[in-house]
């Protein structure tokens, strides 16, 4: 059987990078496993068993020790991925290959999909675990054609209203897609980590979530969209004189 690891920093990451994606790939037959850096903001790992079950990960295990690192929320702490030693983080996905020999290993691209230190932060020790450990890899980006029928949609719903952080930008180059899935099984997961944030109307979202959240611009990105696609860039070794995010 042909496995598939995903690597991603938080539980909710696996639904909005690539709910799609694994959901195709278990139908094809594949093995997909995902490895998640941290617990969440609010203990998600509670829910991560049922999302797996939603979107076709058929096990999910730790990036290194439970509790290792932690989600502050972005802001970088002394125990984020993102404050993380990176050869440190390299290591552990660099051990999860060894153990699985994944033929594909699917993670976000090079701008963490949102821009979130976290999500950057995995993106990179991914890419410096293909060093020693040759796999092919796509990391999940947004087109910016795409974000932009997002906020459009929220500003038909909800005009002068502006949500995000700011930093989902998207991309202008070209991405590899993968389609398929259930759209209903990905809202469902999507509701495992945020009531209704997947099955609820959007304008009834709109206002009640945080206006910062990139969650929220998300789903108005695949209202607009399609919610049974991912886009990938194709991601190679990091080079070993680049500088870190750190």
């Amino acid at each position: 059987m042909r496995t598939a690891l995903v690597v991603h920093a938080h539980p909710d990451d696996e639904v909005f990078a690539t709910g799609a994606a694994t959901a195709v790939l278990h139908e094809q037959g594949w093995h997909v496993v995902l490895r998640v850096a941290t617990a969440g903001m609010h203990g998600a790992a509670d829910h991560l068993t049922n999302s797996c079950a939603l979107l076709g990960i058929d096990e999910w295990h730790w990036l290194g020790a439970a509790n290792q690192w932690i989600d502050d929320g972005g802001h970088k702490g002394p125990q984020t991925p993102a404050a993380a030693d990176p050869a440190e983080l390299a290591a552990e996905v660099e051990k999860a290959v060894h153990q699985l020999q994944p033929e594909l290993i699917l993670t976000v691209g090079r701008d963490g999909l949102t821009g979130h230190p976290d999500h950057i932060a995995i993106s990179q020790a991914v890419q410096r675990a293909l060093q020693r450990v040759p796999c092919r890899t796509l990391g999940a980006r947004v087109r910016a054609q795409d974000v932009r029928a997002g906020e459009q949609l929220v500003q038909q719903l909800a005009p002068g209203e502006q949500i995000g952080s700011g930093h989902l930008t998207g991309c202008a180059t070209p991405l590899e897609e993968m389609s398929g899935g259930s759209e209903q099984r990905r809202r469902q997961a999507l509701d495992e980590y945020y009531e209704g944030l997947g099955s609820k109307p959007l304008e009834e979202l709109i206002g009640v979530h945080r206006a910062s959240s990139d969650g929220l611009l998300l789903r108005a990105v695949f209202d607009a969209t399609g919610w049974q696609h991912d886009r990938f860039e194709e991601l190679t070794a990091w080079p070993s004189d680049a500088p870190s995010s750190r």
